[in-house]
């Protein structure tokens, strides 16, 4: 059986005081990550190849630093926003990693957006903790859940990402949530698919997309390529699979746009000025 999570005593955990909380996203609005360090072990995980973390010296998946202070200064600089904005959390961590369960820092910025309902909030996670905030959730006008994941199979998805829900789970929270009348959008990325990948397997796993009743799917290749550790391919390939390219990308991608999936979800504007989304979603 699978562990429900990493063991803590893996996990060195530090609580921080931030100076700041937003930080501007290239692609509009801001990020924001309640959480630096996250112990889900995605082997793919494209943070610490990101050029701020050449620095770090702790290794990445062995340390969480809680940022207490978050919701705090989140009300202060939300309240000093002249206009309505974007806000993505998390890009850079997982918000409702385990150790939320005991600090609830993701719940006290939700209850902050509460006090702010003119911005925008996009959750991304591969927890299903995040359904314990739903009810709040529910509460903000502008505020949409998504799930990552990476491949269709659960089995390989327990070995690639050990302590994340399998990808099942993760498409089943995304349904209760949709159910709520919640928003919410799924990313596939990084995309791993079977090798040779068939036209039945693209229907199908977007047929099984759809049936979580997400509204958005956003789908992209795997970045960082050459500096992926060796043993993810070769992980892969025993299993049959491989990193999507850019075309099959693109036929997984016309397969959606079937089924209404391929487009952004655009909080502040109307449904209907919902758009098509080139790129997907804009995460940092």
């Amino acid at each position: 059986m699978k562990p429900e999570r990493k063991p803590e005593r893996a996990v060195k955990l530090n609580v921080i005081q931030p100076r700041s909380v937003l930080n501007r996203s290239g692609m509009g609005g801001f990020t924001l990550n309640p959480y630096n360090g996250c112990p889900i072990g995605c082997t793919y995980c494209f943070v610490p190849h990101m050029k701020h973390m050449q620095l770090e010296e702790r290794k990445w998946g062995t340390y969480v630093d809680v940022k207490e202070g978050v919701p705090e200064l989140l009300d202060k600089q939300l309240g000093r926003l002249r206009q309505p904005t974007r806000v993505f959390m998390s890009t850079a961590t997982d918000p409702y990693q385990p150790v939320e369960e005991r600090y609830q820092i993701t719940r006290r910025i939700l209850e902050v957006f509460e006090r702010h309902p003119q911005h925008s909030l996009f959750i991304l996670t591969k927890q299903t903790l995040v359904e314990r905030d739903a009810d709040l959730i529910a509460r903000l006008p502008r505020a949409a859940v998504g799930m990552s994941i990476s491949v269709i199979d659960d089995r390989l998805s327990d070995i690639i990402e050990p302590w994340a829900a399998p990808t099942s789970e993760r498409l089943a929270t995304i349904r209760r949530l949709s159910e709520r009348g919640i928003p919410t959008y799924l990313l596939w990325a990084p995309a791993f698919v079977p090798v040779p990948m068939s036209r039945e397997f693209v229907r199908d796993a977007i047929t099984k997309i759809a049936e979580s009743r997400t509204q958005a799917l956003s789908l992209d290749s795997l970045n960082y390529r050459s500096r992926q550790p060796v043993g993810l391919p070769r992980r892969l390939a025993r299993d049959g699979h491989a990193p999507a390219t850019a075309a099959q990308v693109e036929l997984l991608r016309q397969e959606a746009r079937r089924h209404g999936l391929a487009r952004r979800l655009d909080l502040v504007a109307p449904e209907s000025e919902i758009a098509e989304l080139q790129p997907l979603l804009p995460f940092e």
